[in-house]
């Protein structure tokens, strides 16, 4: 019988180890996320038969990602069909890539209802595309840069434990003046902030900081996925202060991730104006992705 439990940092290697195993690894397959979101959505994980096991109990249907790891994914696919099964409700799965639905079908013949999840897509970028910001598409983005530099005594610092706590301070002064539409989601994102920033050498994450007049303006934070692909978590900036966001975005590339091919900087979750800023960097790939629901009966 697996166990599922609750996410330590002390899971952290085997994880890793079986989400290397994923041909493109999206947001969900990062352990900075696993062990932060875990918190929020009461996920819980276990390894099963060599591959990674994600289990989400706070929906009103149980969700599960697809299974990361190598061996026998039928296996696998079969324990989290009669898993859901016995929790008496609606289950799905999440995360599948194009291969992950082909195999799916092939194993239940069916049995799911499987629709492309246009909010959950990740953005990817050529690494060198947001250090350069070449070309016209740029063009206003390096306007941005350009009146920051020259209108701000403005200085970059590489995060670490001796400026952590100023970007979790930046947050709460951020999350006030966001727009109330969103403040139940902002503030479980801070609590997921926080947890981020507790845990931030643990968990191997890199980031860096904008300061104007000494004080933190912007900051931002990810983990590597594999060697060509960087994660980008957060990304905060007071957007009151012009080319904040763009300045913070091009440093970070800039001073961290010069070794990188690809940054992923994750999804929109169906926010217009969240969809608009990652369209308006041009992402060489968005990666496509695909729930699918169990359907009860015959």
């Amino acid at each position: 019988m697996v166990e599922f439990h609750s996410v330590t940092i002390e899971d952290k290697p085997w994880i890793e180890q079986r989400i290397s195993f994923k041909t493109l690894p999206t947001c969900e397959y990062t352990f900075g996320n696993i062990f932060s979101y875990s918190k929020l959505l009461d996920v819980k994980v276990a390894d099963y038969e060599g591959f990674l096991l994600t289990k989400d109990f706070d929906k009103d249907f149980v969700t599960y990602c697809y299974p990361a790891g190598k061996g026998d994914i039928k296996k696998a696919l079969e324990y989290i069909v009669n898993d859901g099964e016995k929790s008496g409700s609606d289950f799905l799965i999440f995360g599948l890539d194009d291969n992950d639905v082909k195999t799916l079908n092939s194993c239940f013949p069916g049995k799911f209802r499987i629709e492309l999840s246009r909010d959950t897509f990740d953005y990817i970028y050529n690494c060198e595309d947001l250090r350069e910001l070449r070309g016209r598409k740029y063009q206003a983005k390096r306007n941005h840069i350009s009146y920051f530099k020259k209108n701000y005594d403005w200085s970059y610092e590489t995060i670490d434990e001796a400026n952590i706590s100023e970007c979790f301070a930046m947050s709460k002064k951020w999350l006030e003046n966001a727009s109330d539409e969103y403040k139940n989601d902002l503030e479980d994102e801070l609590d997921i902030i926080r947890l981020f920033c507790e845990n931030f050498t643990r968990l191997c994450l890199v980031g860096g900081l904008l300061r104007v007049d000494g004080k933190v303006v912007a900051y931002t934070f990810g983990e590597k996925v594999n060697d060509e692909i960087f994660c980008v978590h957060i990304e905060k900036a007071f957007s009151s202060m012009r080319g904040a966001y763009p300045m913070i975005n091009q440093q970070f590339v800039i001073n961290e991730l010069s070794g990188y091919k690809y940054i992923d900087r994750e999804e929109d979750i169906g926010i217009e104006n969240l969809r608009k800023a990652k369209l308006s960097y041009y992402p060489a790939m968005l990666a496509e992705k695909y729930e699918a629901k169990f359907i009860n009966g015959n």
